[in-house]
């Protein structure tokens, strides 16, 4: 699942990493590492990926 977030983020300049909880995750802008989002899970990251588009 973080590897199909991953290549869908990359796109729009973005990075998913998984956070420390199970099943969530954390995103980043690529060019100035500013957090987007924190502890969101996968439903939630595609959102955001699909916002920033």
């Amino acid at each position: 699942m973080l590897e199909d977030l991953n290549k869908a983020a990359k796109k729009v300049g973005l990075h998913v990493a998984a956070a420390k909880k199970d099943g969530k995750y954390s995103i980043r802008k690529t060019k100035n590492a500013k957090l987007v989002a924190k502890n969101v899970d996968a439903d939630e990251a595609a959102k955001i990926i699909k916002k920033y588009k």
